[in-house]
């Protein structure tokens, strides 16, 4: 079993020092995808070797195939073994691979770095946090292996305004490079949808959604406006190590991120790569998540307590049509419950919901 985790490990380090020195190949022939695809396979298989370690498995049952990115990012989301920003960074990064990979979307090396170094943190984070070692404590990393940048980015607003200004430069009918322009819009709309939902399906957008943003685009000067996902993200930095750079989420009171629909006040303004059917974002009742996951209606509704799903606007909202509510699960929910249903926390949550109830029911009679 051992050796089966240090082959995982073994992988995603050679794919994460492949990924580093594609940065800082002096050629810039084939660099972003030379980063992205190493990148994105390093923390595949890392999170693989993490899974393997708790699961003994990195297929799904009776499946020949392995867990994909997505499955993994979601397992490991699940079991509490990321938190939503670094959910961030890993899907940012897949999202960008996937981009440049088979939708000829380009990156600029300044969000290119960010990925990068990003990337390297988050990886360090977890190989501590899982297996007590430090990329330093492998001889590729022991001197300090960097990526390198000219520039490198101290705040991800800025960033985000001087793609945007890029790609409205390019717009320009003068300039007569569309094509160009879409090939970093695609990038920013990618991360768009990773900063709004991390465990989400990226959806590279059409044709017709490139023209549509970036009318919206040339008819306002504030991207925020565009882009409220981005607009909540943020860089920090600690200096005391060796791999300083983040993604955060802001809290500073900017405005939050929100679903529209056609018509809706703010609509015009709004990424056209936000889906308009909230319906459609939230999918699941109770049943049905019962039903999926494999337990019946008083567990399911014992692990939605459990994990505070109801409490979240990410995983629960309420329909009202006519005079009659009906409560709704995303699929990040039905991800959540399916991870703690595989990691054996039903029990534990029939016994925390059985004692809310016979609370709640204590206090009701005393009144």
């Amino acid at each position: 079993m051992k050796r089966r985790t240090r082959k995982l490990k073994d992988m995603a380090l050679e794919s994460l020092t492949l990924a580093v020195e594609m940065f800082n190949r002096p050629t810039p022939t084939a660099g972003p995808q030379g980063v992205l695809l190493n990148l994105q396979h390093a923390f595949e298989m890392l999170f693989k070797c993490i899974i393997w370690e708790e699961t003994r498995r990195i297929q799904p049952r009776g499946s020949g195939r392995s867990f994909s990115f997505k499955e993994c990012l979601g397992m490991l989301r699940g079991r509490g073994l990321l938190n939503e920003d670094e959910a961030v960074t890993a899907a940012t990064i897949d999202a960008h691979r996937d981009g440049v990979q088979h939708q000829g979307a380009d990156i600029t090396e300044e969000r290119l770095y960010v990925d990068a170094m990003g990337g390297l943190r988050l990886f360090d984070e977890l190989l501590h946090r899982e297996f007590q070692e430090r990329l330093a404590d492998y001889p590729a990393f022991a001197g300090r292996m960097l990526p390198i940048a000219a520039n490198p980015p101290r705040e991800l607003h800025v960033l985000t305004t001087n793609d945007i200004g890029s790609v409205r430069e390019l717009l320009k009918p003068s300039k007569h490079r569309r094509t160009e322009a879409y090939a970093l819009l695609r990038t920013v709309l990618a991360s768009e949808q990773v900063a709004n939902d991390p465990l989400g399906d990226v959806e590279q957008p059409t044709e017709g959604a490139l023209d549509r943003v970036a009318k919206q685009l040339q008819a306002t000067d504030d991207w925020t406006k565009v882009f409220p996902g981005l607009a909540r993200q943020t860089l920090t930095e600690d200096e005391d190590l060796v791999y300083k750079l983040r993604i955060v989420k802001r809290d500073d009171g900017a405005a939050p991120v929100r679903i529209v629909k056609p018509g809706d006040s703010g609509a015009e303004d709004a990424a056209a790569l936000l889906k308009y059917n909230l319906m459609d974002q939230y999918p699941f009742g109770l049943k049905a998540i019962a039903e999926k996951v494999g337990v019946n209606q008083y567990e399911a509704q014992a692990l939605v307590h459990l994990l505070g799903t109801r409490e979240r606007e990410e995983t629960f909202r309420e329909f009202r049509v006519d005079k009659v509510t009906f409560a709704h699960y995303s699929h990040r929910a039905l991800k959540e419950v399916r991870a703690a249903v595989k990691s054996g926390r039903v029990g534990e949550a029939r016994i925390v919901y059985g004692e809310f109830q016979r609370t709640k029911r204590e206090k009701n009679t005393s009144r």
